[in-house]
């Protein structure tokens, strides 16, 4: 019965319904729907760990940021294992940070120091990879881009990457609005930027076409030589996109990269590229940006919900699931 409850949070959470999902007869939010699945679940799961970490996640979705620290908080006391505590103190770091809370940061960050010194590191290098990146402006033209780029040496000018991300196509298979003004912007980079290759990423299919394969034929269509273009099919969300771009990234040898994407998801596309690229001893790729021009972003830096949404990014690309219910695990 206990995994029945599992797998409905599970159904819940990946639901496309965000809002009106139904429930004994309501309509809630699908996160509050995990949410009550995973609360009828931890009676017979008692020492399932994984069901209140989850349900607290699920609370920093909602932005209930205090009461996600209390329930953290709460799991501290039942953990039965270093590692249980350290995935813990790793959230209780990552959003006291998100709160400015540099007190409780320090504490936890101790805490882990005295139970595993490279986690306490680990940690650390994350809450500095939100700090560079969050505190960066979005670039939204090329020539800010342009000025804003670190110069790059003869050796190097052919080890630049445009990486594309996709964006769902319609049911039709066509590109949306969204997705081809991402191609535009990276058929006027590439066309700046002559020596560069051009990877597409996007995975999801509608009608048998992926984004990739439509974003591939829409810059050749424009002028773009096919073979600068390298298309990743396989990604279905933004942590796929980032870490199956990654390997294309270390295969061509690639040593500095732009990433064109909305104008709310650069930043966190930053954070899932250079969180995840710590997992590797290679030689890190620099990464910059070149947003969308779109309206959607309020402010030069990430703030509210968008910056709500690089910490769970972060934490997506550091290896600690959303969902995370044994054996349910989803990133």
């Amino acid at each position: 019965m206990a995994i029945t409850n599992l797998q409905q949070a599970l159904d819940a959470y990946n639901s496309s319904n965000r809002t009106q999902y139904p429930l004994n007869g309501n309509l809630v939010t699908n996160l509050e729907a995990v949410e009550y699945y995973l609360a009828k679940a931890i009676p017979k799961l008692p020492a399932h760990l994984g069901l209140p970490v989850t349900i607290a996640n699920m609370l920093t979705f909602r932005g209930e940021i205090t009461y996600a620290l209390n329930r953290y908080q709460h799991c501290l006391m039942n953990a039965n294992s270093d590692s249980e505590r350290c995935q813990i103190l790793t959230y209780l770091a990552v959003w006291s940070h998100h709160e400015g809370d540099e007190r409780h940061v320090e504490f936890y960050l101790h805490q882990l120091h005295l139970i595993d010194k490279a986690s306490e590191a680990n940690v650390r290098g994350l809450l500095a990879i939100l700090d560079k990146i969050l505190s960066t402006p979005i670039i939204d033209t090329l020539s800010n881009f342009t000025h804003s780029r670190v110069p790059i040496d003869d050796h190097a000018i052919n080890k630049h990457a445009i990486i594309t991300l996709g964006y769902v196509l319609n049911d039709d298979g066509s590109m949306a609005p969204q997705l081809i003004q991402r191609l535009e912007l990276t058929l006027r980079l590439a066309n700046q930027l002559t020596e560069s290759q051009v990877i597409v990423t996007g995975g999801l299919a509608k009608r048998g076409k992926t984004e990739s394969q439509q974003m591939k034929h829409w810059l050749v269509q424009n002028g773009v030589c096919p073979d600068r273009i390298i298309e990743e099919n396989k990604a279905t969300n933004t942590i796929d996109n980032a870490r199956l771009s990654l390997e294309l990234l270390k295969q061509y040898h690639i040593q500095s990269a732009t990433l064109i994407s909305a104008s709310i998801h650069v930043h966190r596309s930053k954070i899932l590229f250079e969180t995840l690229q710590c997992e590797s001893n290679l030689s890190p790729i620099s990464f910059n940006h070149l947003a969308v021009k779109d309206g959607l972003s309020n402010s030069d830096t990430p703030t509210g919900r968008v910056r709500r949404n690089c910490y769970i990014d972060a934490l997506r690309g550091f290896g600690l699931p959303a969902f995370n219910c044994e054996p349910l695990v989803q990133i």
